[in-house]
This record gives C-alpha cells, structure tokens and sequence, in this order.
C-alpha cells in the first residue's frame, strides 16, 4: 500500500492568521464604508451637525430679543425653550416646568452646561429666554429623530452588526475551508470503521494536518498487517478443526461399529455396562464432531441459496421433530400458528437446524412431564419464531453469554450433554438471514424463551 509522506505546507497558525488579517481588513473597510456613508448624509443635509442648533441660535438671537413676544416659530429648530420674568416666574415654553427652573438655577449660578445639555441665555425688555441644545449630530428629518436612535448610537449600531455579519461569514467561510482540508482524516477514519484498510490519505496542505494523516498512514499499516496475521491464523484454525473433526470420523465409526457388534454377542452384565458406556460417549463424540463440522461450514462463508418455502408445511415438520425429541420425557408439546405469511424466503436446510437447535436446547433443560411452546407469529415487516420451555430458566450469565461459541451455561441449567454450539451455530444462521435473536425468560413459565426474528422482504409472498 502507498504510504503517505510528510509534504511541506502552510503552518495552522498561518491558516488563522490569514483569518484575522481578513477580519482586520473587512473592519478597516467596513469603518470606511460607515465614514463615507454619514459624510454623505452630512453634505446631503440628512444629518445635520453637532453644531447646527448653536448656529442657528446665534442668527434668532437678535430676533428673539426684539420680538414682541416669544413665540415657537422664532425658536431654532432642535432647540427647546423657557421664557421667565425678570423675578424668576416661569411664563411660557415647550420646557416642562421642573426642566425650566433647572435650566433659570444654572443661569442664577452663571453656568452654561448641564452633561451634555447646553443653554444659551436672551434678555428681553420685561423678560429672559432660555434656549436648551446639544452638541451632537442630529437627523434634519423629525420622522427619522422620532424613530431611529441619534446618529451617534446608530452608526456604533450599523458598526457592531457589520462586524457580526464579516465574523460570521469569514467563520463560515474558513471553517468549510478547514473541514475541506480535513476531509481526508474524516474519510480514513470512516474507512477504519468499516475495516476497509485499503485507502491513502490526500495532502491537505496544512502541514500540522498531513503529519496526522502520516501517522494514521502508519497506525493503518501496522493494524493491517496485524489484522492480516490474525486473520491467517484464525483460518489455519478453522482448517485444522475442520481437519480434525473430518479425520475422527472414521475412528469414530469404527469404534461405533464394533461396540454394536459386540452388543449381539454373548456378554455378561459387567461388560454390557461397559459397552453401552463406550457406545453412549461414542454417539456424544459423533455429535460434538458434527457440530465442528457445521461450525467449520458456516465459518468460511460459503454462499448458499436461499428459497421461497411454504411456511405451514415447514412448520408441520418442525412440529414433527419437536413431538419425536419429546416423547422420551412425555413433554406436552404446544404449537401455535398466527397471522402467518403463506411462504417465507428462507435456506430451509440451515433455517430448519437453528430452529431446532433452539427446540433441542429447550427440550433438554424441561423437566420430565414439562411443557415446551412454539409460536410462529407474523407481522407486517417480520415473522417471529418463540421457543420457550417450563425448565429454571436462563441465569444473568447466561442470558450475556449463551451464544457464545463452546458456551456450555452454569450447572444449575446445563445437563452437561451439550457442546455450547447450539445458541451460536443459531444465531449465526439468523444473521445470516439479516434477522436477529433474542434470549430471554418466560414470565409465565418461568423457563428459558428464544425468539428468532427475520424480514419478510420481497420475495416472501
């Protein structure tokens, strides 16, 4: 495999200064941009300045002064006003009252200022005009003023939102840019999940990036090579149990055969025990070698049809086989048949053994006199296949490890007859027909219940 060598390219801290030089240069135009628009409003008179209402009162002064009276329409614009007798009464004047004896104390006290308040003072013949502005930037349009906040807060306002918008869109913009750069980490490490070793890593240009990429190139060989080792050997030991399981055949049969003869021929008690005892494990060492055998089989994955099988009638020989293996202990067999699919698609051969292997497991662990139930259930995505028994039931262990390969259970459940394959050659099956199963125990019963689960696809009628 083509293996990833480290590339020159640009530092991280490079990428994230081009960042911040973008977002320095975006606010030094955006600063211009917000400049040049309210220098436009000020030529264009939209805004007018700070110093606007000053002048305008200096070209009213004498006007005010003079004026037989002091009405609104001789007062500048954005100036408000309050008109007092030489004793200090209040008169007149869109002041309120309290704002207008303020404005007279600061005039008694000779001050012209109040924060950010100014006042300008007129004498009349028999009265006093106090004027009241401020020195800010103010819209010429009384329908702006009464709706915008001052032009002051509005432009620090356009500022704070232009420069949430710039970070924004330069955020958006280089974090697509940096997850394109790290898209290839992205994909080997998608690949490594789905054990697919057979990829190289694409230089991103960054170079901290490429020296991960280097090292994931260099983690992915090493668990390839480990992964290849492993998998060698888990196949030489399938091939040397499939091997021994093949070559104990014949010795098996042979002592088989002859422990049968023996049994027609004259033996006294001892050595009849003793032959029935050879050929008791005998048959135990034929099934233990099957299983191997199936196990062997189903490890190496060869590829097998699947068909379309009438379900009642698959059912029937079930039933059948469940009857037979029940009779030695006088069980009361219990088969129930709901909503079910007139065919189902299915490798009968293997599908038929992890049912009964499951009925096998079930009859073994129900007491003489006991119950075994099968129930096959349909839906409308699935059909459902319930074995359970009137046994002690699955403990915590096994409910965690029953269809662990060579899982035998504790003694409380297991009779010691049985191989701990039975539950695994099953499920394996099962998945093998993208279904699932389930173990658990019968709330009723008391006893152990499997349930096999699996799809009624297409091709199930």
């Amino acid at each position: 495999m083509e293996t990833l060598t480290p590339r020159k390219g640009t530092r991280l801290h490079m990428f994230f200064l081009r960042y911040l030089l973008f977002l320095c240069f975006g606010t030094i135009l955006l600063v211009a941009l917000l400049l040049s628009l309210f220098l436009f409003a000020f030529s264009t008179n939209i805004i007018l300045p700070a110093n606007y209402a000053e002048n305008q009162i200096s070209l009213s002064k004498n006007l005010i002064a003079s004026n037989g009276s002091v009405t609104p329409d001789i007062i500048p614009e954005l100036v408000d006003y309050a008109v007092f007798s030489k004793q200090g009464e209040f008169l007149s004047g869109n002041l309120t009252r309290k704002e207008a004896l303020h404005a007279w104390e600061l005039m008694q006290n000779g001050e012209k200022r109040d924060n950010t308040q100014y006042y300008s003072y007129i004498e009349r013949e028999n009265e006093i005009c106090i004027l009241r502005y401020r020195l800010v930037p103010e819209y010429h349009s009384a329908a702006l003023r009464k709706y915008l906040p001052n032009p002051q807060l509005f432009a620090f306002l356009l500022f704070i939102v232009g420069i949430v918008v710039l970070v924004t869109v330069l955020s958006v913009h280089f974090g697509r840019k940096l997850k394109k750069k790290m898209m290839g980490l992205q994909e080997a490490i998608e690949k490594i999940q789905n054990q697919n070793l057979d990829f190289t890593i694409k230089p991103s240009g960054i170079r901290e990036i490429d020296d991960i990429s280097v090292s994931f190139e260099q983690m992915k060989d090493a668990l390839y090579t480990s992964l290849k080792q492993q998998w060698e050997l888990e196949q030489t030991r399938r091939e040397q149990i499939s091997a021994l399981a093949h070559d104990l055949k014949t010795p098996i049969t042979i002592i088989r055969g002859n422990a049968e003869l023996l049994k027609s021929t004259v033996l006294n008690d001892r050595q009849r025990q003793y032959n029935d005892y050879i050929l008791k494990n005998t048959i135990e060492i034929e099934k233990f070698t099957k299983e191997l055998i199936d196990l062997s089989k189903m490890e190496k994955n060869v590829v097998r049809e699947k068909g379309s099988v009438k379900t009642d009638a698959f059912l029937n020989e079930l039933e059948k086989q469940m009857r037979a293996l029940s009779l030695e202990k006088r069980l009361y067999v219990d088969v129930q048949k709901v909503s079910l699919p007139e065919s189902i698609f299915i490798d009968k051969e293997l599908f038929y053994r992890a049912i009964l292997n499951i009925i096998v497991n079930a009859v073994e662990h129900t007491p003489n006199n006991g119950k075994v139930k099968l129930i096959a259930q349909g839906s409308a995505e699935s059909i459902h296949f319930t074995v359970s028994d009137s046994g002690c039931g699955f403990s915590s262990k096994d409910l965690k490890k029953a269809t662990k390969q060579f899982y035998r259970g504790d003694s409380s459940r297991s009779s010691g007859n049985h191989h701990g394959m039975g539950l695994y050659i099953a499920q394996s099956i099962v998945q093998d027909h993208n279904g699932t199963l389930l173990i658990d125990n019968d709330i009723l019963s008391g006893g152990g219940k499997v349930t096999i689960t699996i799809p009624i696809n297409k091709h199930t009628n």
